[in-house]
C-alpha cells in the first residue's frame, strides 16, 4: 500500500486538526520552534500545516520556525543555551539529550503534565519512548516519533539475481551482497559518515548479540567474542568480499540512500522514512513498489530480545524561554495523537503513542509500518548517558582506522575497547 499521498493526506489532515477550540492570549507571544526537518521538503510542508493550526487554535501565539542543519544543530543549540538564549522549542535525537538534561539546558515538564490533569497522559507512550526523557522520575522532553532499525532492499534487484526472500541471517546476507555485486551495482551500503553512522552500524552489532557498554552501563562491552564477530563481518563486507561501494568511510545516512535511489546498492540499513526520502530522490525507481522491509538479520544462535536499534525524535522546551507555558503547548500539540497521524501520513513515521501505531487504519494497513512496529519490542536506544557521543566517536574512528588499514582489525577493536573505559572513567 502506498501511504505516501503528499497534498491530499495533508489536506485531510488539516481538517482533523481543525476541530480544536482555540485560546486567546491577552497580548501577542512570539515562540522559535528549531528542527532539521523544517528544512526538508515534504517534513516541512506538513510540521508547517501543523504549526500553522496551532497559531489558529492560539490566536495571538505566532511560532517562528527556525530549520538548522542536523550536523551543526549540537553546536548551534548547545553555543546559544549556554548565552542565554535559543529556541523555545527544539527537537532532538536520543544521541545528545542527556546531556542536555544534565546540564540544565531542558525544561523539566513534569509540573506542566500534572497541571494538564490527564493522568492517563503519559500511558499512551511505549515505556521504552519514555526512557531517555526520563531522569530521576522527571520527564524533561515529550516523544514525537519512534521506530526500530530495520533493512531496506530493492526487490526488482534481487529478482533479477534470483534471491527469492529478505536474508534472516548475517551469512545469508554476505551471500546475497556477493550475489548482488557486479560492474557499477554493490550488494550493501554502510553508513561511516558521522550523519547516520550510530543507528546504521549499531544495528549490525546488536544483530550479532553484541553492543557497545556491559548492562550496568560502566564497562566497554567491545571485548566480546560478539563484538568482534560484528567489527570482523563489516570490515569482510568492505575489504574482503568488495560488497559496499568505494568510498565508504565518506558515505554518511543521505549518501546511502542516494546509492539506492540510482539502484546502485540493493540493500542498506534504514526504516520507514526511507521509502519517502529514497523516492522523492529518484521518482523513477518506483520506490514504494520495488523497496521491501524485513527486520535486521541475526547472528545464527542470537536468542537476545533486543536485537535492533530504536531512533527516536522527541521535543523539548528551552530553559531560556520567556514563554515556558506556551512553548509547553507547542510541544504537547506537536506529540498529540492528531498531530501524529500527519506525520506518518505525510513522512510515513511512526508515532511514539502505541495507541497510534496499533489503531491507525493506515498504519495498521502498511506491511512496512507493521514491520518496523513490531520491531520497536525487540529494540533499544543507544547508551543513555552524557558521555555517548564520546563512546560512539571512539568506536567509529577506530573502525575507520581498521578500513584504511592505519591499524589492525585487532588493534583497532582493542583501542576502541581501550579509550570507552577512559572515556567512562572521566
Amino acid at each position: 500500500m502506498k501511504v505516501f499521498r503528499k497534498w491530499h493526506v495533508l489536506a485531510v489532515a488539516s481538517c482533523a486538526l481543525m476541530s480544536i477550540v482555540p485560546t486567546a492570549y491577552s497580548k501577542d507571544i512570539t515562540l522559535t520552534y528549531s528542527d532539521w526537518q523544517l528544512a526538508q521538503d515534504v517534513w516541512g510542508k506538513s510540521l508547517d500545516l501543523v504549526i500553522d493550526q496551532f497559531q489558529k487554535d492560539n490566536p495571538g501565539v505566532t511560532v517562528k520556525r527556525v530549520p538548522v542543519p542536523l550536523g551543526q544543530r549540537d553546536v548551534k543549540y548547545t553555543t546559544a543555551i549556554r548565552a542565554g538564549q535559543g529556541p523555545d522549542v527544539f527537537a532532538l535525537d536520543v544521541n545528545p539529550v542527556r546531556e542536555y538534561i544534565s546540564k540544565g539546558w531542558v525544561l523539566d515538564l513534569s509540573s506542566y503534565i500534572d497541571k494538564a490533569g490527564d493522568k492517563n497522559y503519559l500511558k499512551d507512550f511505549y515505556p521504552v519512548s519514555l526512557e531517555p526523557v526520563t531522569v530521576g522520575g522527571k520527564i524533561y522532553g515529550i516523544p514525537m516519533n519512534t521506530v526500530a532499525m530495520t533493512l531496506l532492499y530493492n526487490q526488482r534487484m534481487f529478482n533479477k539475481a534470483g534471491i527469492e526472500e529478505a536474508p534472516k541471517t548475517w551469512k545469508q546476507l554476505r551471500a546475497d551482497a556477493k550475489k548482488l555485486t557486479g560492474a557499477n551495482q554493490w550488494g550493501m551500503s554502510l553508513v561511516l559518515a558521522p550523519a547516520g553512522f550510530d543507528l546504521r552500524v549499531s544495528s549490525i552489532l546488536r544483530g550479532f548479540g553484541a553492543d557497545y557498554l556491559t548492562a550496568d552501563g560502566k564497562k566497554s562491552a567491545l571485548d566480546t567474542p560478539q563484538a568482534k564477530e560484528a567489527f570482523d563481518y563489516i570490515l569482510d563486507l568492505i575489504k574482503v568480499d568488495k560488497s559496499v561501494p568505494p568510498g565508504v568511510t565518506q558515505v554518511d545516512a543521505n549518501g546511502a540512500r542516494r546509492l539506492m535511489a540510482n539502484q546502485t546498492v540493493a540493500m542498506l540499513i534504514s526504516t520507514t522514512w526511507g521509502y519517502p526520502e529514497i523516492s522523492a530522490m529518484n521518482p523513477k525507481l518506483d520506490g514504494w513498489h520495488t523497496m521491501k522491509m524485513a527486520p535486521i538479520p541475526q547472528q545464527e544462535g542470537n536468542t537476545n530480545k533486543i536485537r535492533t536499534v530504536l531512533y527516536q525524535k522527541s521535543l523539548f522546551v528551552n530553559s531560556n524561554t520567556k514563554h515556558p507555558e506556551e512553548a509547553w503547548k507547542l510541544a504537547k500539540y506537536l506529540t498529540d495523537a492528531k498531530s501524529m497521524k500527519v506525520w506518518f501520513d505525510s513522512n510515513n513515521m511512526l508515532s511514539s503513542r502505541r495507541s497510534v501505531n496499533e489503531n491507525y487504519k493506515n498504519i495498521v494497513d502498511s506491511p512496512s509500518a507493521k514491520i518496523v512496529a513490531d520491531e520497536i519490542d525487540h529494540g533499544a536506544f543507544l547508551p543513555l548517558t552524557p558521555k555517548w557521543p564520546q563512546i560512539m566517536e571512539a568506536f567509529r574512528q577506530n573502525l575507520q582506522d581498521a578500513i584504511v588499514g592505519s591499524k589492525t582489525r585487532e588493534q583497532a577493536l582493542s583501542d576502541a575497547n581501550s579509550q570507552i573505559n577512559k572515556i567512562l572513567q572521566q
